[in-house]
């Protein structure tokens, strides 16, 4: 089982996009694939037209130690299942403060045989469920667009998972940064780029996904790219980024 953490401490990166779309691929390649909303405001949940208070089980689930991911229903979408956000992850949050409560999610994943890929969709924040996704993962990746505060959100990410790395999972082999939203012809956008690439080196992933305006306007009603236009820029991108996880020895 791979476990990959999709997250930038800085919200309108590509994020949530990203997790659906990484999905979707793994899905329509022969993967199982779960993805788990870990993010309390759900837009990953709301994106895939799942009602997340006309569900049995919710991602708030995994973190009662009693309850193994084997034990939830997800909600099965074409290409992938979804464990959705739930309402009450706020209302949690105040309540899981112990040093242990960083691995409830670890656990809760150990030993499951269902699924091949389980992708962790995260907020754009600190928390105790983010900290719960990067101590979970084997891969971390860090959609950022290249201009000022979304790189700062991305490198402050990294940072973030370099600390986990090396005092809670050094399990994590692998935290790189994709290149997101990027427009071709705007001035900023290759500088920071060239940024980037410079300072990270091969942390930045070789794909690069463009802009493109069929993956806003068509990814809603739980469907992607590849259900309504799969020759489209960002279904090529996306297939482009699983092809790379695959070459990283990450699935």
């Amino acid at each position: 089982m791979a476990v990959i953490a999709i997250g930038n401490h800085k919200g309108g990166t590509g994020k949530t996009t990203t997790s659906v779309h990484v999905g979707a691929v793994l899905g329509l390649i022969g993967y199982k694939t779960l993805i788990i909303d870990l993010d309390p405001q759900g837009f990953l949940t709301r994106m895939m037209d799942v009602d997340r208070d006309n569900v049995k089980d919710t991602s708030l689930g995994l973190f009662d130690v009693d309850t193994s991911l084997a034990q939830l229903e997800t909600v099965p979408l074409p290409s992938f299942h979804l464990l959705p956000s739930s309402v009450g992850m706020n209302r949690r949050a105040k309540n899981l403060t112990g040093a242990t409560d960083v691995f409830l999610v670890k656990e809760a994943l150990r030993n499951q045989d269902i699924y091949d890929v389980i992708v962790l969709d995260t907020a754009a924040a600190i928390s105790t469920y983010v900290l719960n996704a990067l101590v979970a993962a084997d891969t971390l990746m860090i959609p950022v667009t290249p201009e000022l505060q979304s790189v700062y959100g991305a490198e402050q990410t990294w940072y973030s998972a370099r600390e986990v790395q090396g005092r809670l999972n050094p399990g994590l082999k692998r935290a790189m940064f994709l290149l997101s939203n990027v427009h071709g012809r705007k001035i900023v956008h290759r500088q920071y780029a060239h940024y980037m690439r410079k300072k990270y080196g091969g942390l930045v992933m070789d794909t690069v996904v463009r802009t493109c305006a069929s993956v806003a306007v068509e990814c809603q009603d739980g469907q992607t790219v590849f259900d309504k236009n799969i020759n489209s820029r960002g279904a090529k991108d996306y297939s482009a980024v699983v092809d790379e996880l695959i070459r990283n020895d990450c699935l």
